[in-house]
């Protein structure tokens, strides 16, 4: 399709904009802890102006810096200090012919770094006791103490500072300085954050704004503050600078927010100046899985009605936003539903999918995991990654720009490490030859493609660039030191997977029981699984894979995790709603159990000291793979300049195989 509407010039305000795409302002934690902004910043910003976005955007930019941030490495427009380092932003994705922006940001009560150093939250009203949900349990030691940091670092304190109207004024004149700043640094224009929580959307939510002074009450009275921060900004710098704002459209599992309350505070804002209105989300902070309920929706188009009911009452242009394919935004584009379209998670994955489009090639774009190593990373407080893209956060120390001199690669083994280091290897110029033991590219992923359509597009989006790139793949080709010498490469790369062990338990080799490398039949040909109750041992990607493929074809399922969190490996978001979707389905997750034996009778563990037995017809074993040295070991031995990537080097799954993957394929 040509994408005629998503990709036609728009305009907000005076702002000219050359397609209708929008990078979403999103957390990234790419910043550093001075508040300007870092090179890494303006790499991951200039990659997708170079990819074709229209107008590139960092989230959560602080306006009263160090005071209402959420984030330790939060950048900042707070102080003319920051001018300089925006500057170089702004150059940076100028010269690609893109756009920037900046989301400003007062945090007011989810500013973790005032709690962190025992400053007050700044809000409305003290807000009510908060629901903590069961499921934020299911994180490891390790992230449990990086999410709670802000509340157990020495001098942390949780207190309240009720706006008085002095405050209020501070904090108008604050977003309309950090305005004029951004207009200064030459930034192109600002979005004010009225959603998700933070203080302008926390006055404007009755949940949480229990004022009975002129800022409280009606719907009029909720959004004065935001209208008196337009109206300032406004005087300020004039009606000719680009601002809008973003609007949550409903607060999910919260009785504040509704559609009707969200017009009206776009036609307010509208009113009051704004050029734009981006329509998103928020839920109850307290639910786990509510992120991927509201501003991350996992269900594709969620938030798209509501887009479309704020675009029919108000007379400036919408921005959509949530888990909307380019295709999809076409239409509704076409259709009036909305006017741009603001993408955040596949323009992570692919930053060129815009150029990409452009030209013709859709199946060029990367697709998106839904794995939430980007959103998750933020909750743990560290820098954004992508599962399916490992250059993300880095681009200007890894790319894919060519090598000094063309090389002869063979890389050993089609999984997704071996994919992703053939691909990069030729797209930097090198002579690439894949050979994979099998008949089928893809290795292990082969049988998660199985398990998910979206792992299913990332196989066929590698084997497309594979062709595309005319390296040479060789199926049923299993090498060995011989084979690989009479290739004569200058380089190996062993990406053979890790090995896949089963545990020493009585009844372990009992027909009844599969191992990953077992699963093909079912999986892949189609064969039978031939077993209303199944048993999955070990409870991560695999794990889960297979256990949702198990309850998709009617089989009673029981998961067993023998430590204390399942989807070790997803995202946060991602991980929390999986387990909650299996939990809801009537799947039963076992965690914390050792398996004792697997007898006639079914599957025997022990947890707290008292063993059960589950009764089964299938055992599949999926616990954790360990690094599989051997071809590696007799390629080094045999004098072949050789490296590793992927499970067999160390494991680590799709995220590990994309990272350690564009490591080394960058720098052959």
């Amino acid at each position: 399709m040509s994408y005629e509407h998503l990709l036609a010039p728009g305009r907000i305000g005076t702002l000219e904009l050359r397609n209708r795409l929008i990078m979403a302002p999103m957390g990234e934690e790419l910043g550093v802890e001075s508040g300007e902004v870092s090179d890494d910043q303006i790499a991951y910003l200039e990659a997708r102006a170079r990819g074709g976005m229209a107008l590139v955007m960092l989230g959560s930019v602080a306006v009263a810096f160090p005071v209402g941030c959420s984030n330790k490495r939060q950048t900042a427009i707070s102080d003319d200090r920051f001018i300089p380092s925006w500057e170089r932003a702004a150059d940076r994705v100028h010269t690609h012919g893109g756009k920037i922006a900046m989301q400003l940001t007062h945090a007011g009560k989810i500013a973790l770094q005032d709690t962190m150093a025992g400053r007050p939250l700044w809000v409305p009203s003290v807000p009510g006791p908060a629901t903590v949900d069961p499921l934020y349990g299911m994180v490891t030691g390790e992230e449990g103490a990086m999410m709670a940091e802000p509340l157990i670092a020495p001098g942390a304190k949780v207190h309240y500072r009720v706006m008085d109207h002095d405050d209020i004024a501070t904090v108008v004149n604050q977003f309309a300085a950090a305005t004029v700043r951004a207009r200064a640094a030459g930034v192109d224009g600002v979005e004010l954050h009225g959603g998700h929580g933070y203080l302008i959307d926390a006055f404007l939510s009755p949940t949480i704004n229990t004022r009975d002074d002129e800022y409280g009450g009606s719907t009029q009275n909720r959004a004065r503050f935001l209208v008196e921060i337009l109206t300032e900004i406004r005087r300020r710098v004039g009606d000719d600078y680009p601002v809008w704002v973003r609007l949550n459209s409903t607060e999910v599992d919260i009785d504040g927010i509704v559609l009707s309350d969200a017009i009206d505070n776009a036609r307010r804002a509208a009113a009051a100046g704004a050029d734009a209105i981006h329509v998103s989300a928020y839920h109850d902070p307290g639910i786990a899985t509510g992120p991927t309920d509201s501003y991350a929706p996992h269900v594709p188009e969620l938030l798209v009605a509501n887009a479309a009911a704020v675009k029919a009452e108000v007379d400036v242009p919408v921005i959509a936003v949530g888990r909307i394919s380019p295709e999809a935004a076409d239409s509704h584009i076409a259709e009036g539903s909305f006017d741009f379209l603001a993408m955040g998670r596949k323009i992570l994955a692919d930053p060129d999918l815009v150029n990409k489009l452009g030209a013709g090639r859709p199946d060029d774009v990367r697709p998106c995991v839904y794995h939430y190593r980007c959103i998750g990373n933020i909750f743990l407080r560290k820098g954004t990654r992508c599962a399916g893209n490992g250059f993300l956060g880095r681009e200007d120390s890894l790319t894919a720009a060519a090598a000094p001199s063309a090389k002869k690669v063979l890389v050993v083994g089609g999984g997704p490490s071996g994919m992703e280091t053939a691909r990069v290897a030729a797209l930097r110029g090198h002579e690439v030859i894949l050979a994979e033991a099998s008949d089928r590219l893809g290795g292990r992923w082969a049988l998660a493609s199985a398990t998910s359509d979206v792992n299913a597009e990332l196989l066929g989006w590698f084997e497309h660039q594979l062709d595309r790139l005319g390296v040479d793949v060789r199926l049923d080709t299993r090498m060995d030191v011989d084979r690989v010498s009479a290739l004569s490469p200058h380089t190996v790369v062993v990406a053979v997977g890790g090995r896949w062990d089963r545990p020493v338990v009585e009844g372990i080799e009992s027909p009844l029981v599969w191992g990953v490398d077992d699963l093909a039949p079912w999986l892949l040909d189609g064969i039978p699984l031939n077993a209303d109750r199944v048993t999955v041992l070990g409870g991560d990607l695999p794990g889960l894979g297979v256990t949702e493929a198990a309850h998709r074809q009617g089989a009673e399922v029981t998961l067993i995790e023998s430590g204390p969190v399942l989807g070790h490996s997803l995202g946060l978001p991602g991980r929390w709603r999986v387990v909650n979707e299996l939990s809801r389905a009537g799947v039963n997750l076992i965690t914390g159990a050792e398996v004792v034996a697997i007898t006639g009778e079914g599957v025997v563990w022990r947890s707290n000291g008292t063993e059960q037995t589950t009764p089964t017809d299938r055992v599949v074993v999926t616990s954790d793979p360990v690094a599989d040295h051997s071809l590696v070991d007799e390629l080094r031995a045999a004098g072949a300049e050789t490296h590793t990537v992927g499970d067999c080097a160390q494991p680590g799954f799709l995220e590990g195989a994309m990272r350690s993957a564009v490591e080394l394929a960058a720098n052959l």
